[in-house]
């Protein structure tokens, strides 16, 4: 089989879960060996020296510069397999220091090397003695980027730096306390996917520094900390038994057991709110919070399913993405072979002969051992069995972790009285409202903040217990409604937009009444001209079907076939004359349709599983128009 690159269990959420760099040709200074105290310690040089050590492959010199605490870990015999991987960025041409900061728990020394193949940040952390404990790579970032969100009032608060954690695995963080008596609620912020430190900082975004400063301003304390795959990159990476609880779920946990102890803060008003892979793994934190300690937990843009599904589905919207947007042939060829590669790791990680302690050979999504242990786990199964009060929050221009993922919870969670939703419109993966379309990477590059609505509700929630859903459908009043199902969503989007409407003397929606040729046209109207669609007589959607070039056949009472309704929707958005089988073609290529299941439970997408002779219902011509939607957005 030919080997792709490897994707690492970081990887979600736009996060980049990289660790190890390759680097070049560095030309060494005199060597400056860290046996000296904290306070002699040139860090620049040291740092620089670190890297040239290791281009030279001097492992020997190399290898006493690194604490006791990541020699446990690492012998000298693997360094050279280590830095091997860190070839793919060719020689290095430039190494400027970008940052040096104490932390409370290292000094760690930030260089922004430019090299043949990228630009990217070397990570160093250096404990209280000199010494290497640790090291990795960030995604490089313009500090002059970030913004300053308007609501940070540094006189409102002050900033104490704590640490949290088990010895080895120690973490450095910030409890951020608003200023006056207290005690304070206080929300613990656990991060998503990737080696994310404690603002969860990516290029010029930082969504828990923001959250944290926006909090303090409502009288709420907030606990940030660095991730156990930033501080202890390597360490964690050299675990072959690694899993979601080491990555992700203790050090929540014992967040929660730090708190405890410390003055103005309110030990019985502790809450979690678990962003992406921190909301996936929101429902084990409430599993191992075996004393009850959690007041409340918050799930921010966090899938609910499997985890391998969610990744198969981010790289296929990704090709999607970089077809329409003509990317060159190998980048797009690059892709679908990716995309054919993940699935074959995934039938691996589905084969029921294997598991996390019989894993096959050939298996190369890494680590192994973390997926198949998380490869049974469901969120939305799980949290079913608790009873904590939840907040979901979720972005409605996220194309991560999409909005449907919020009618997944909805769904898992039907009749729990103690759970609230909100959807923010314009709010991308990283919390920060985006009003362009988004394509998964100018949305990310782009400077911004959290949104002070996002953060003024989840204050709300934690000081009284709830907060106003706005702009919301309450779909139960009508008889026939079922969430979960694949037009639940859509229909609530299509009558909160106006676009389709329930029969309100009968209270039913009747989604899968048949539809005739009129009906299609004025659900069509809505949907594209909104509140200037005044006029919904016969003649006047005719005459505006013909404006925009629609081959209808002016039979208003007559019923309208899938294949004939498909014509319309492409020949409205494309512009084109196209026959049926054309029209299907690009629902399927758009992902728009996915086609009838077929015996074995699988949808083949070609013109006959369509089913083109059917009646159009009016389920299915919603759901295609809500993607429609989401896909122009």
């Amino acid at each position: 089989m030919k080997k792709h690159t490897v994707i690492g269990k970081w990887l979600l959420a736009g996060s980049l879960g990289i660790t190890t760099v390759g680097v070049g040709g560095f030309i060494p200074s005199p060597y400056v060996y860290a046996e000296q105290s904290m306070k002699q310690v040139d860090y620049e040089q040291a740092a620089k020296e670190f890297i040239s050590l290791a281009e030279q492959q001097d492992w020997d010199t190399l290898y006493p510069l690194l604490s006791e605490n990541l020699q446990k870990y690492l012998t000298k015999e693997q360094l050279p397999h280590l830095w091997a991987g860190f070839a793919s960025y060719g020689k290095v041409n430039t190494v400027t220091l970008q940052e040096k900061q104490n932390n409370g728990l290292h000094e760690k020394v930030k260089l922004l090397l430019t090299a043949e193949n990228g630009t990217l940040l070397f990570v160093l952390n250096y404990n209280q003695n000199g010494k290497v404990d640790d090291f990795h790579i960030e995604a490089p970032n313009d500090p002059s980027q970030i913004i300053n969100p308007e609501y940070n009032h540094p006189e409102n608060y002050i900033e104490k730096q704590i640490t949290i954690g088990e010895e080895s695995f120690t973490l450095p963080g910030v409890l951020t306390i608003p200023k006056g008596d207290g005690p304070f609620p206080v929300v613990i912020l656990v991060h998503g996917s990737g080696p994310n430190d404690m603002d969860e900082t990516l290029y010029a975004i930082k969504p828990f520094r923001d959250i944290a400063v926006g909090l303090a301003n409502h009288g709420v304390a907030v606990l940030r900390y660095d991730k156990r795959t930033n501080t202890h990159a390597i360490k964690a990476s050299m675990d072959p038994k690694f899993t979601i609880m080491e990555e992700t779920v203790l050090d929540a946990n014992l967040a929660v057991k730090a708190l405890k102890s410390i003055p103005k803060v309110d030990d019985n008003n502790i809450f979690v709110l678990g962003h992406s892979q921190g909301g996936y793994a929101l429902p084990l934190i409430l599993e191992n919070d075996k004393n009850q300690e959690i007041k409340g937990a918050i799930g921010v843009a966090g899938p609910t399913g499997k985890f391998h599904d969610l990744l198969l589905w981010q790289m296929e919207q990704a090709l999607l993405r970089a077809e329409k947007m003509n990317a060159p042939k190998e980048q797009i060829d690059a892709a679908k072979a990716q995309v054919e590669w993940l699935k074959s790791q995934i039938a691996l990680l589905e084969d029921p002969q294997y598991s996390r302690d019989n894993l096959p050979p050939e298996f190369q999504l890494q680590p192994p051992y973390w997926w198949f242990d998380l490869n049974e786990y469901e969120p939305a199964e799980l949290i079913k069995e608790q009873n904590v009060p939840l907040l979901f929050l979720q972005g409605g221009k996220d194309i991560q972790v999409p909005a449907e993922q919020l009618e997944n919870w909805k769904s898992a969670l039907e009749g729990r009285k103690n759970v609230q939703y909100q959807l923010y419109p314009d709010m991308m993966h990283m919390l920060v409202n985006y009003k362009d379309k988004p394509d998964g990477i100018t949305e990310y590059m782009t400077p911004g903040n959290v949104p002070e609505e996002f953060i003024g509700d989840i204050a709300e929630w934690v000081k009284t217990g709830s907060i106003k859903e706005e702009n919301s459908v309450d779909l139960t009043i009508y008889k026939d409604y079922q969430p979960g199902l694949f037009w639940s969503h859509a229909f609530a989007w299509a009558i909160s937009e106006g676009i389709i409407k329930g029969y309100e003397e009968e209270k039913v929606l009747k989604p899968y009444q048949s539809m005739t040729e009129s009906e299609y046209l004025r659900v069509f109207l809505r949907s594209k001209l909104g509140a200037d669609l005044k006029d919904e007589s016969l003649a006047n959607i005719y005459s505006l079907a013909k404006s925009y070039g629609l081959p209808v056949k002016g039979k208003g009472n007559a019923a309208l076939s899938r294949g004939e309704a498909a014509v319309l929707l492409v020949t409205s958005y494309t512009g084109n004359t196209v026959s049926e089988e054309e029209a299907v073609k690009w629902l399927y290529d758009q992902n728009i349709i996915d086609g009838y299941l077929d015996q074995n439970g699988k949808a083949q997408k070609n013109f006959t599983t369509f089913k083109p002779n059917e009646p159009m219902k009016r389920s299915h011509l919603v759901t295609m128009l809500y993607r429609l939607n989401i896909s122009d957005e």
